[in-house]
This record gives structure tokens, sequence and C-alpha cells, in this order.
């Protein structure tokens, strides 16, 4: 079986951190360019997938425009699942990148980028424990009832950071060298004789 992972178009805060300062993460709308990425890693996919596939998507505005264009693209009868285990990395309810209290600044220092938990948010440690969930609950369970050849995950740079991490066991501490998942790329995660390997085979390319 086969696992999609999928990050979203570009959105409003990729272009304008400002926005988080008033608008929650999850309202933030796909911009032009990202509707356009969106299509266009739709229209792979459609060249790639059968029809035994199932479209997990987390719930966020931005993931869900998405995934529509997706799904728009995907054999009739294809299944389509919100997952919130798949949400974007929670950084408090509002978050403003212009006002980080020096205090803050002490704390991540001490804590370190996978266990500092911003307020009224989450740590990378808890979203790895989220991709875990998400392994468990629900892509071990299509592989045991072995109904799909397919999932496609349509989520956040974050969380498909801590999937990886969580599927290739790779060390916490290499963060900081993690390469960038672009705005509606595709990693195909399959399994050879039992480990997981990882590759991305689609960015796209719009003018």
């Amino acid at each position: 079986m086969n696992i999609y992972l999928i990050r979203h178009g570009e959105a409003e805060h990729n272009v304008d951190k400002s926005v988080m300062a008033h608008t929650h993460d999850s309202q933030h709308r796909l911009t032009e360019l990202g509707l356009k990425q969106a299509l266009v890693t739709a229209k792979y996919l459609k060249t790639i997938v059968t029809p035994k596939t199932v479209l997990y998507c987390s719930p966020y505005l931005r993931t869900m425009q998405t995934a529509q264009a997706i799904y728009s693209q995907l054999p009739e009868g294809v299944p389509f699942f919100e997952n919130p285990l798949i949400r974007e990395w929670e950084l408090g309810n509002l978050y403003d990148f212009t006002n980080r209290p020096p205090e803050k600044k002490t704390e991540f220092k001490a804590a370190g980028q996978f266990y500092f938990r911003f307020q009224n948010g989450e740590s990378l440690a808890d979203v790895y424990l989220r991709a875990t969930m998400f392994m468990h609950s629900v892509v071990e369970r299509a592989r045991r009832q072995q109904r799909y050849d397919n999932i496609v995950v349509v989520s956040h740079a974050a969380f498909i950071h801590m999937l990886l991490t969580y599927l290739m066991n790779w060390p916490i501490e290499d963060l900081k060298n993690f390469k960038p998942v672009e705005n509606a790329s595709v990693i195909k995660i399959n399994e050879v004789d039992g480990d997981y390997q990882y590759e991305k085979i689609f960015v796209p390319v719009v003018n």
C-alpha cells in the first residue's frame, strides 16, 4: 500500500505571517497561486492512483481547498474523510510573530524546538504523538482491511515532518536539518522488506 503525503497549496499566512495575529490558523485560505498549485497536483495524482484509493484531509480551510481540488480528479467513489489528527501544529489560538517576549525566547532556548510548547498550543512532540496515532488508528487499520492500494493524506509541513520522523526513526536532534516541504508537493511512502522508504515525487510548477 502506498501513502501519498501532500502539503496544502500556498496559503495567506505563507505570504503574510501577520494574519496569524488576528485570524485563527484553521481559517487561512489558499492564495490564487495556491489554488493553481492544488489543481496541478490533482492532475498529477490522477495519473498515478487507482480507484482503490482513500483520501484523508486536515479540517483546516487551506487543506480542505487543496483536498477538494484533488478529489475532483480522483476516480468516482473514492472515500473522502476529514481527520483532525493530521491538522497543523498549533501555535496557540492566535500567534503574533512580531511580539515574542524575552522570557518565551528563553523558554524556547531551554526546551529546544521539539519540546517547547506554545501557550494554548502544542509542542512538536505533541504533533509527533498525533502522527503515531494516525498511523496506528487509520493507516494500519486500512492495511489490515486490504481495501485500498493508496492512502492520500492532505496535511501540513509540520505534521508531514513528524510522520516521517516516526516512520524513518530519525533522531529529534536532526530537526534543524529537515528539508522544506513545498506547497502542494507529493511525498510517496511505501514499505520494502519491513522498512519504510520515502521519496518526494512531485513539486508543482505554476507559471
